[in-house]
């Protein structure tokens, strides 16, 4: 929620709820935080409180480049993610949906339910089945836990396939400008999504907020944690178990009733907003 604005501030008025995201080195495990008018913040999407409006961000600030710039998905086309179920994952379903795309979910057994509750056409569990053995079935991978290669994944790719990847390794700081002279062919590509303009991810936030309005979007959180558990909430990330986002509350009243029901990124309960350019 907005605290104050400045003079010149005329999107935002003390009192509105917002949700965004920080500057790139800015942090945001605090209870205020000072935000330029036009930087990546956005009125929240009503409906949701503030705990949640938060964990649809970072996933859908980064899966959108990915998809829609890197990848260029249309209408019509076959898309796998892989890595479904967390943060990145659990949004480029719905974003890969939403662009109009067949979409193929890696995840494991237990959460296939809620990957095709998000949109996904099939599910593959990858305990049991590699999707990398599929030959030319995909025009666009999205590895969003960056867990299977270019090298990997290329034949499962269709003739002009894109592999998209979120983790920059050397190989694929080598490959994406590679395989870009080559257009007639399978690509790699990656998107540095953090270093994007603020206004940009601002404009999209407004985007996200009418996706989540129109049920078209939905947040995905694994748990709600306040402050104090901040240490538990990183073993949680970390782990590479986790459903979604998980959402430190900064206060009491940013954490829901019951937040241990939730199905979730850092929650601010405050945000102050000034007139400074971001």
């Amino acid at each position: 929620m907005v605290e104050r604005v400045g003079a010149d501030v005329t999107r935002f008025a003390p009192g509105d709820r917002v949700f965004g995201a920080a500057e790139v080195g800015a942090g945001a495990t605090a209870e205020y935080v000072v935000v330029g008018e036009h930087a990546a913040v956005a009125h929240a999407p009503s409906g949701l409180d503030a705990a949640h409006a938060v964990a649809t961000v970072d996933g859908f600030l980064t899966a959108l480049p990915f998809l829609r710039d890197a990848g260029e998905v249309r209408p019509g086309q076959s898309v796998l993610v892989n890595g479904a179920s967390g943060t990145v994952g659990s949004a480029a379903v719905q974003l890969a949906k939403h662009l109009g795309a067949s979409v193929t979910a890696v995840t494991s057994g237990p959460n296939a339910e809620l990957v095709r509750s998000l949109g996904a056409d099939r599910v593959i569990d990858y305990t049991r089945e590699d999707f990398t053995s599929e030959r030319e079935a995909y025009d666009v991978i999205f590895d969003a836990v960056g867990k299977r290669s270019f090298g990997a994944c290329r034949r499962a790719l269709t003739a002009h396939g894109f592999y998209l990847t979120t983790v920059p390794t050397a190989a694929i700081m080598l490959q994406a400008p590679w395989t870009r002279l080559f257009r007639g062919g399978r690509r790699a590509a990656i998107a540095f999504t953090g270093l994007r303009d603020s206004r940009t991810k601002g404009v999209e936030l407004e985007q996200l907020a009418a996706l989540v309005e129109s049920g078209a979007f939905v947040p995905v959180v694994d748990r709600i944690l306040p402050l104090d558990e901040l240490v538990a909430a990183h073993r949680r990330v970390e782990g590479g178990h986790k459903v979604g986002s998980v959402v430190i509350a900064i206060t009491d009243a940013a954490r829901p009733a019951d937040a241990s029901a939730a199905v979730a990124a850092t929650a601010d309960d405050s945000l102050e907003a000034n007139g400074a350019p971001a």
